[in-house]
C-alpha cells in the first residue's frame, strides 16, 4: 500500500549534466545543535541544510527551554536548559535525539529521554552509549520506551573509555559527557568520521579542550571556564556529495560537484575511478566525466570512516546494475540495510543476497514502476534507479528525502533530470513541497 499520495515522478534515460553545490552536512548539524545547548549566550550555525530533521530538533529544544531560529541557511540558538526530560513527540522522529542524553547528563547529572527514532535500517542498539555512561558512574535503565540516567556523583570524574565498536553516536555522547567531567577523559577506538571533527571544533570554539578528534584516540581535558556558544560553519555533506557523484556516474553524465571536501569521500571516488569514471579533484570541487565509462564491476565493503559509508551502500547496489560482470556489496555495519533490493525487484533487478553481502550481475535492464522508500537513503537510491530505468517511475516516501536532503529535486532538475513532484492529479515540476511536521 502506498504511504502517501505525494510522490516523485521520474522519466529515466537522461544523462545528467551540469554543476551543483553541496549543502551543509545533515549528520553534522544534528550533532552540532545539541552541542550548542551546553553553552550560554547565542550560537550561530551557518551553511545549515534546510531539512525536516532540523525542524524536529527545534521541537526538542523548545521542550528543554532553548530557542532555535532557522533562516537563510542559518541556525541561531539562544536560551538556557531548564528541563532534563523529553517527550516522545519529536525524539521519535530522529536518531540524533539520543545525543540529548549526553547533553542533559553534562548539565544536570540526570536525564530522561525516549528511545530515539530515525531510519528503520535494522537493529541500532544503544548499549555502547549506556556503557559510556556507566563508565562515568551513571546508572542507566531502559523502561517503558524511555532511557533513564542518573549520576551517582555529580560532577563526575573523567574516565578512560574503550568503545567495542567505533560508533559515531557513542563517541559524540562520550565527548558531551566528558566535557563536564572534573578530570581528563580518554576515548579509545573512537569514531573518526568528519562529523566528529566538526563537533570537536565547535566544542573547542565554545571553550572546551579536545584533542585527537579524527583519530581513534580522543582526549578531553576538564573545563577551565563555562562553555559559551560560538559561530560555526557546518561542513559540506559528504553523503550528499557521494549521492550526486554516483548519480552523475550511473547516467553517463558529467559535471562539477561544488563546495565539497573530496578527502571526505575518497572511498567513493576511488571505487568509481576503478570502475572507469574520469574524476578530477580540486580543493573544494569534484569534476566528473562518465560519458565514456567502462563500468567495470565494483567490490564494496561498507565500513566506518574512512571506509565506504554504510549510508551510500544502497547507491552502490544500484550502480552495480550498470556494471559489466559480477559486483559484490557487503555491509557489516547495518547487515539488514538491503530493503531497497526488494523494491528494485519490481523494476526488474536480479540479485543474490547472502547477508551481509549482495551479489549483482550486470548489465541489467530496469523498467519504471511504482516503488516505496522507507528510509532516507533507500528512497533516494530508488530515485537513482529510476534515472536509468526505461519509462516512468513513481517513487513514494518523499518525507524521508526531506529529512536528509536539502533542495533535492531542484538539484536534480538543475542537472537535467526529468523529475517532478506529483500530488493526486497535479504535478509541481520545480517548487518542492515541504513536509508538514
Amino acid at each position: 500500500m502506498l504511504d502517501s499520495e505525494t510522490y516523485l515522478k521520474v522519466n529515466g534515460g537522461k544523462s545528467l549534466q551540469g554543476n551543483i553545490e553541496i549543502s551543509g552536512s545533515k549528520n553534522s548539524i544534528l550533532a552540532l545543535i545539541p552541542t550548542m545547548c551546553l553553552g550560554e549566550g547565542e550560537g550561530v550555525l551557518t551553511n545549515a541544510p534546510e531539512i525536516s530533521d532540523v525542524e524536529a530538533m527545534k521541537g526538542i529544544l523548545e521542550e528543554i527551554g532553548i530557542q532555535l531560529i532557522c533562516e537563510n541557511k542559518t541556525v541561531r540558538i539562544t536560551g538556557d536548559i531548564v528541563y532534563n526530560e523529553l517527550s516522545k513527540q519529536y525524539v521519535s522522529k530522529i536518531r540524533a535525539s539520543n545525543l540529548f542524553l549526553g547533553v542533559l547528563l553534562a548539565r544536570f547529572g540526570k536525564a530522561i529521554v525516549p528511545l530515539s527514532g530515525g531510519d528503520k535500517i535494522g537493529n541500532r542498539p544503544i548499549d555502547i552509549h549506556l556503557h559510556v555512561f556507566n563508565k562515568f558512574g551513571i546508572k542507566t535503565n531502559v523502561e517503558d520506551g524511555f532511557v533513564k540516567c542518573e549520576a551517582t556523583q555529580f560532577p563526575y570524574k573523567g574516565q578512560t573509555i574503550f568503545l567495542r565498536f567505533p560508533s559515531v553516536g557513542a563517541t559524540e555522547n562520550a565527548m558531551l559527557v566528558a566535557s563536564a567531567a572534573e578530570s581528563e577523559s580518554i576515548i579509545y577506538n573512537a569514531a573518526m568520521e568528519p562529523e566528529i571533527v566538526d563537533m570537536a571544533i565547535l566544542l573547542n570554539s565554545m571553550g572546551a579542550n579536545i584533542t585527537g578528534a579524527g583519530t581513534s584516540v580522543i582526549h578531553i581535558q576538564p573545563l577551565k571556564q563555562k562553555l559559551m556558544r560560538a559561530n560555526h560553519e557546518v561542513i559540506p555533506d559528504r553523503l550528499e556529495a557521494g549521492t550526486f557523484l554516483l548519480m552523475l556516474a550511473i547516467t553517463n553524465g558529467r559535471g562539477m560537484i561544488k563546495h565539497v571536501i573530496p578527502e571526505h569521500i575518497m572511498s567513493v571516488i576511488s571505487i568509481l575511478m576503478d570502475s572507469g569514471v574520469d574524476i578530477k579533484l580540486e580543493e573544494h570541487n569534484i569534476i566528473v566525466d562518465a560519458t565514456n565509462c567502462k563500468f567495470d564491476p565494483i567490490q564494496v565493503d561498507a565500513l566506518p570512516f574512512p571506509g565506504f559509508p554504510t549510508d551510500l551502500q544502497p547507491f552502490a547496489s544500484v550502480y552495480a546494475v550498470k556494471c559489466n560482470g559480477k559486483s559484490t556489496i557487503k555491509d557489516t555495519i547495518h547487515t539488514e540495510r538491503f530493503h531497497h533490493l526488494y523494491e528494485m525487484n519490481k523494476m526488474g533487478m536480479v540479485s543474490t543476497n547472502i547477508s551481509p553481502m549482495v551479489m549483482i550481475m550486470g548489465k541489467q535492464k530496469l523498467t519504471g514502476t511504482s516503488v516505496i522508500g522507507s528510509d532516507i537513503r533507500m528512497a533516494v537510491s530508488l530515485v537513482m534507479a529510476a534515472l536509468i530505468a526505461e519509462g516512468e517511475s513513481n517513487i513514494y516516501g518523499l518525507s524521508h528525502i526531506y529529512r536528509g536532503y536539502d533542495n533535492f529535486v531542484n538539484k536534480l532538475i538543475q542537472l537535467g533530470a526529468d523529475i517532478s513532484i506529483a500530488y493526486k492529479d497535479t504535478i509541481e515540476p520545480i517548487k518542492e513541497l515541504k513536509t508538514v511536521l
